[in-house]
């Protein structure tokens, strides 16, 4: 017979058996958990959720600057409020409880979300019912943005409440540090930073960022167990976008046109600064007003919202140029041969002239036989149709309309830009000849006609209108490519006849005492809009003056359009346009350092009489007569051409 095992081994044995159940236990239960997580069954897979968190990290949009590189639009940093309702109302009953077990006594009156909005509402200054009813409307959400766009004062306020449930969080904010100066023509971003309008839309896939993550394993608790660093994409902000516009020549535009079209008491106006040599638009500006009483023509919904969400109309509306296109038909005649600067032509003296086929063409005043040269000056319409009856319909069409650039887009880069409005091919008449010879039956835009009169200012040749400059320039952009159009001499003589304009023509009242400017004014009926029957108003217009200056160099092409202005008070050209081409002109070329280059004699003339130049008696009662007659020199209104 055995004897009894001692108790200290029997306890040894039992310990080891237990230990060895429990490690296998374990082993079991650790090897099951990595086979679930590493290889869950399809039904539970799909309750498990991602296992993995991914972060986002914002980068800026890039910047717009100026041709200076004065900054127009920029990204900021700024904080937006948010709430977590469900968890104010859970912590907040959790310590009025508390507090009602210490202080039996004490009766509840409030609860959480009232005192959450009645808190923030001091701070926002934003009335607490409201906050309260929309925590309640969203009690159980876990994320609520209470404010978008927190001040500086709001922010300190809400981090001083310290209250729980309730924090701020960063984004990123568009800015416009000189608004609204250029704001149209830089555009505007939605909340999301993506380009609505303008350069913000046209040079999106330049200014948009690229956003950085980051993808790790987490556990239950959204800790982070391991980091691949594959896993990391920095994130790439956008480039920045260098434009052409001065943003000072930008200003004296703007003032300029709003000084004019509140003046006049106009539906709108637009103007276009451009740099002929180079083709750098260097201000453009936009306006559209509501008159009482008016019926107005051009309507732009989208700028009731934000001024920079309208269409830009110096791109996308055409108008009629008048008289501002006579200099482009006289300097095709010229190169065709088909008059010289000295020829005389048999204008009328004393009535209409009637064209081969019988049409009346009329002047404001008859000179009797003029030169070529005078026609272009006084802006005769009847040496202007002469001219056109002996150019072929392709001399005309394709000779002028089509080689200055009318009736194409000029590809200035913003978003919708018209081709203008130009009579068919097909449907071209004797008619539609001699009233494009005059201005008429053709609709252009302003960028297009900015960059034709470009010829008369250099070589004969056009540019390449554009608004941003390549990346790679920095302090000396090259120009782009030019188009030939006209043989220099040609642009040399209607640059010297167009500055007789200023002095001698309608544009008397738009002549500087500083520069030496050339110009050609235009006024024409306006066209009524859709629903308002056919044809024209008998006595509402378009006004138009386009200049280039200093005359021997010229550096800068400046056309002012003044919509409908209110007849009243003045509505021709030469009157109410030009002055706002001279201002610009003075103002900005003073701003880039051009010497003066107006002759004394006329300078002193300019100062002493104001717009008249009285070189001798009979000028004196030349220039009066005119005056009388509102200085519309030989300049016809536009009547009935078809747009």
């Amino acid at each position: 017979m055995s004897a009894p095992m001692p108790d200290s081994r029997r306890v040894r044995t039992w310990t080891g058996g237990v230990l060895i159940c429990v490690g296998a236990l374990l082993s079991v239960t650790v090897l099951r958990v990595a086979h679930l997580k590493l290889m869950p069954p399809p039904e539970l897979d799909t309750t498990l959720g991602s296992r993995t968190s991914t972060t986002r990290e914002l980068a800026s949009r890039g910047r717009i600057l100026d041709r200076r590189g004065r900054v127009l639009a920029t990204t900021t940093v700024g904080h937006k409020l948010f709430a977590d309702p469900a968890l104010i109302w859970d912590r907040g009953w959790k310590r009025i409880r508390e507090g009602m077990a210490r202080e039996p006594e004490v009766v509840v009156t409030t609860d959480p979300f009232q005192e959450v909005s009645g808190a923030l509402g001091q701070v926002l200054d934003a009335p607490a019912g409201t906050i309260e009813q929309r925590l309640r409307d969203k009690a159980e959400s876990r994320y609520l943005v209470l404010d978008t766009d927190l001040s500086d004062h709001e922010l300190d306020g809400v981090r001083t409440l310290d209250l729980e449930g309730v924090g701020t969080e960063q984004k990123l904010v568009r800015h416009y540090p000189h608004a609204p100066i250029a704001s149209q023509l830089v555009g505007r971003t939605n909340v999301d930073q993506q380009g609505l309008s303008g350069m913000e839309l046209m040079q999106e896939r330049a200014l948009a960022p690229a956003t950085g993550k980051l993808t790790f394993l987490r556990d239950a608790r959204r800790n982070a167990l391991h980091i691949d660093e594959d896993a990391y994409v920095p994130p790439r902000p956008g480039r920045d976008v260098r434009l052409t516009i001065d943003l000072v020549i930008q200003e004296i535009a703007e003032r300029r046109l709003a000084k004019a079209v509140g003046q006049y008491n106009a539906g709108g106006g637009r103007i276009v600064v451009v740099d002929p040599q180079t083709g750098d638009v260097l201000a453009m500006a936009d306006i559209l007003r509501k008159r009482a009483g008016w019926t107005e023509v051009s309507e732009d919904k989208d700028r009731a919202k934000d001024p920079a969400l309208g269409r830009n109309r110096c791109v996308t509306d055409a108008y009629e140029p008048g008289s501002t296109f006579k200099p482009f038909v006289w300097a095709t005649a010229t190169e065709l041969g088909i008059y010289e600067p000295s020829t005389r032509l048999p204008t009328p003296k004393d009535g209409p002239y009637r064209t081969a086929f019988g049409r009346a063409i009329r002047d404001v005043h008859y000179y009797g036989t003029v030169d070529w040269k005078t026609v272009l000056v006084k802006s005769l319409n009847s040496g202007m149709a002469m001219a056109g009856e002996r150019m072929t319909f392709d001399q005309m069409r394709g000779g002028v309309v089509d080689r200055f650039g009318f009736g194409h887009r000029t590809g200035v880069g913003l978003p919708g830009e018209e081709e203008g409005l130009i009579t068919p091919a097909d449907k071209w008449t004797k008619w539609t000849q001699t009233s494009v010879a005059m201005g008429h039956e053709i609709g252009v835009t302003p960028v297009q006609m900015a960059r034709a009169f470009s010829a008369f200012c250099t070589d004969g040749s056009i540019p390449t209108l554009r608004l941003v400059l390549p990346p790679d320039e920095e302090s000396s952009p090259s120009a782009p490519p030019r188009v030939p159009v006209i043989a220099e001499p040609v642009a040399l003589v209607a640059r010297e006849a167009m500055e007789r304009v200023l002095s001698e023509g309608t544009g008397r009242k738009a002549q500087s005492a500083t520069y030496r400017m050339f110009g050609k004014s235009g006024t024409a009926q306006l066209p009524k809009p859709k629903g308002h029957g056919r044809g024209y108003y008998e006595d509402r217009y378009v006004s138009s003056f386009i200049a280039g200056a200093p005359l021997a160099n010229p550096r800068l092409v400046v056309l002012c359009v003044i919509d409908d202005p209110d007849r009243r008070k003045g509505h021709f050209g030469g009157s109410i346009a030009g002055p706002v081409v001279r201002d610009v002109i003075d103002e900005s070329l003073n701003y880039l350092g051009v010497k003066p280059d107006q002759l004394e004699e006329r300078r002193k003339a300019i100062l002493a009489t104001g717009q008249d130049l009285p070189e001798n008696a009979a000028a004196r009662a030349e220039t009066g007569r005119m005056r009388a007659e509102d200085d519309v020199a030989g300049e016809e209104v536009a009547r009935g051409g078809a747009l």
